[in-house]
């Protein structure tokens, strides 16, 4: 491991992320000792009391299991904002990671994590690109809310979770910051940011470059070849006051990520072993993976540009509306160096795919809110995405019969898939004061068209009406009862690559698949109880279930990134999640949360040719393949009174993700610890250093073992990391 510089903005305040079901209190506080996530501004018909001496949330009253993460919370995590959103995320109960850029998966779903930024949706890119989830840099965050259960009914796409962002935005002169990170593993990532309000016009721009030679989580835990990456990201916000009651927000939101592809330095060639060599499977009864040559070069290049133009007026003194036509481009291109992976030493009969995917969105949101008298504020919308993809896929197949092997062209197969996709929904909520109670009711509707050019695929029609209902009772402003239940229809994410399988999946030699995609149905629960005791800790117990029709799950299609979605006949998840965030001294702030679930699929009703015959014979439920079944999380920020030094802490334990051959079993479990120690000196410029110790004991653990299109996946070991910040006034 080498070692070089380091860097991040300031960040002053405690670690501790907000609780689901434990969070965006009602009151605001006039004394600030060290809160764990400041709250909100009061909606319109509420008002603002002031508060001496609380120092934990008040508990939550909208009836869902939701999380306010700000700026300052982001910045104490160890490692600040050079860590993925993710990682912020992974701090809370139910909430668990995955290999690569896959995201993470929150109360068994699988991914399906939709963003909001600035009120807009934004339709990510579908899982198989390495960057999903992680387009959107934590350092452009002014506070965000994370959703993960009881969702209302303005969100409809992507209900594993809801991360709506607030970004950044320039208030008063110029200022700046300019931040070095650098550290083992040659990581290295240079980043300013820079905002200016001028009268009626203000902008704020941030920018990263970063490099490091351990980009995706490798197959073995060492040593690490072939893992190069070079990434960047921009983004500004414009806003332009056109009067007192309308304001234009230009915003810009660019990522771009250049991996080199693992490679495995584990596992021999064949020719290196005894005549008739062959692998038998693992502990697990996983077959074995096959053998990559040391000198291939795989290799994935990912972009991703949003642009999006917003208009906000306000009506009166309880009533807004916004306008936000959108432009979402997402571009991937997975190059397998078919001469190289399939060069003299690969395995007879190997293969290897070269899949380019081009998605382009282009989209309308609108939403308005009004108040009715003291006890009612509606909230309207509706979303319209049209959606144009373009897939093409190579599929190699190595020539067993040249001694120097490589692709073999009699089995070369090409194709391209077109594919043209309307989303629309609209939706009507309620937000409900009568005394101790408030409720939540919403419906709304959704449908998605998808048309498939050039491949003689039937139309796909999908659509349904949702109802969800939510209600908090308040016994006193400290203990807070809240139940939710709703019908909830899913859409699926990835339809533009089933029909692939009509080259790409060797069993169906090139026969006509259909897409008999459906939509996700389910009926979902959930009960919590927030008690804030003494104001010193906010404790929080939540029970959750749901129970599935048609349940979406996803598959990779041949040896390739790509992945379509299927159903399961039926499904079914259960959970229960306890939080605290603690504040038992000025000097001292805390969080411990911890996590059981289980989530399960039965039979197959979609896209069943993605299975083996062995596959399809199994009738019982099965557990899918990305639950862990216990998380918990400790953190912690110790403080001197004037915020300058901070010692912080990060415990994270996972019981792991499933492996086997029927997903039977657990990946063993893990327990990292992650260390920073920072201090802003009271000199010119106030500059900030940080070091950071990530896992510091050196847990080698596997977030994956031989599942899907990554195979196997390691963790980061130990990693050092040291960062520089210096603030710029104007």
């Amino acid at each position: 491991m080498q070692m070089r510089c380091a860097a991040q903005l300031r960040g002053q305040i405690a670690v501790a992320a907000l609780l689901a079901g434990a969070t965006i209190p009602r009151a605001a506080r006039a004394d600030p000792p060290a809160p764990l996530s400041p709250p909100p501004p009061p909606a319109a018909n509420e008002e603002e009391v002031e508060v001496t001496g609380a120092r934990t949330p008040e508990p939550d009253r909208t009836g869902a299991s939701v999380t306010i993460l700000t700026r300052k919370n982001l910045e104490s995590l160890p490692g600040g904002d050079t860590q993925p959103l993710s990682y912020a995320l992974a701090t809370q109960p139910g909430i668990v990671n995955d290999t690569f850029g896959f995201g993470v998966h929150t109360r068994g779903a699988d991914g399906n994590v939709a963003y909001v930024i600035d009120g807009i949706p934004v339709l990510t890119a579908p899982l198989g690109q390495y960057g999903v989830g992680n387009f959107v840099p934590a350092r452009l965050v002014q506070s965000l809310k994370l959703t993960t259960g009881g969702f209302p009914a303005e969100y409809g796409y992507g209900l594993g979770a809801v991360v709506d962002i607030e970004t950044r935005q320039a208030v008063g002169p110029p200022a700046g910051n300019v931040r070095l990170a650098c550290g083992t593993y040659q990581f290295f990532e240079p980043s300013f940011d820079y905002s200016q309000q001028i009268g009626k016009l203000s902008y704020f721009v941030t920018g990263s470059f970063g490099t490091t030679s351990r980009g995706l989580d490798p197959p073995s835990v060492s040593p690490i070849l072939h893992d190069y990456m070079k990434a960047g990201s921009g983004f500004a916000r414009v806003n332009y006051d056109l009067s007192a009651d309308e304001r234009l927000e230009l915003l810009g939101v660019y990522d771009q990520h250049d991996y080199q592809i693992p490679i495995d330095p584990t596992i021999l060639p064949l020719s290196d072993g005894p005549p008739g060599a062959v692998r038998g499977v693992d502990q697990y009864g996983n077959t074995p993976p096959p053998f990559v040559p040391y000198n291939a070069n795989p290799t994935d290049n990912e972009r991703d540009l949003f642009v999006a133009l917003s208009y906000e007026h306000r009506l009166g003194e309880d009533s807004k509306v916004q306008v936000a036509p959108y432009v979402h481009q997402i571009y991937g291109q997975l190059l397998c160096d078919a001469a190289g992976s399939l060069g003299p030493t690969a395995d007879p009969g190997s293969t290897c795919s070269d899949v380019t995917r081009n998605i382009v969105h282009e989209g309308l949101s609108a939403n308005i809110s009004w108040a009715a008298g003291s006890a009612h504020r509606f909230k309207a919308g509706a979303t319209l995405d049209v959606t144009e993809s373009t897939v093409d896929y190579t599929s190699y197949t190595r020539n067993d019969g040249s001694p120097q092997g490589g692709p073999d062209p009699a089995q070369t197969l090409a194709g391209r898939d077109l594919t043209n996709q309307l989303l629309a929904g609209a939706y009507v909520q309620d937000r409900i004061a009568l005394g101790k109670w408030t409720l939540l009711p919403g419906v709304r509707a959704d449908v998605q068209h998808a048309t498939f050019q050039q491949t003689g695929e039937p139309d796909l029609l999908l659509g349904g009406p949702s109802a969800r209902l939510g209600a908090s009772y308040a016994f006193t402003d400290d203990l807070v009862v809240h139940a939710f239940g709703g019908y909830l229809v899913q859409l699926p994410s990835a339809v533009d690559a089933p029909v692939a399988a009509r080259l790409l999946v060797a069993s169906l030699a090139g026969q006509p698949v259909p897409v008999d995609l459906k939509a996700e149905r389910d009926w979902s629960a959930e009960i919590g109880i927030a008690d804030r005791l003494w104001q010193k800790a906010t404790v929080t117990l939540t029970g959750w279930g749901r129970l599935v029709d048609d349940q979406l799950d996803r598959q990779n299609v041949g040896t390739t990134n790509l992945v379509a979605s299927y159903n399961f006949a039926r499904g079914r998840a259960v959970g229960a999640e306890i939080a605290a965030v603690v504040s038992p001294s000025r000097i001292l702030d805390g969080f411990a949360n911890g996590g059981w679930q289980i989530a399960q699929g039965q039979g197959c009703a979609s896209e069943c040719y993605l299975f083996t015959p062995q596959q399809l014979a199994f009738t019982g439920w099965g557990t899918l393949d990305h639950v862990q079944t216990w998380t918990a999380n400790v953190g912690f920020d110790l403080h001197d009174e004037a915020a300058r030094s901070h010692l912080s802490g990060l415990v994270n334990y996972g019981s792991g993700l499933r492996t086997g051959a029927t997903d039977e079993l657990n990946v063993p479990s893990h327990v990292t610890v992650d260390l920073t120690l920072r201090h802003r000196f009271d000199v010119p410029l106030r500059p900030e250093v940080a070091l950071d110790v990530l896992n510091a004991f050196d847990d080698v653990y596997a977030i994956r073992i031989a599942t899907g299109y990554v195979g196997s996946a390691y963790g980061p070991p130990r990693r050092v990391m040291l960062r520089l910040s210096v603030p710029f006034p104007g």
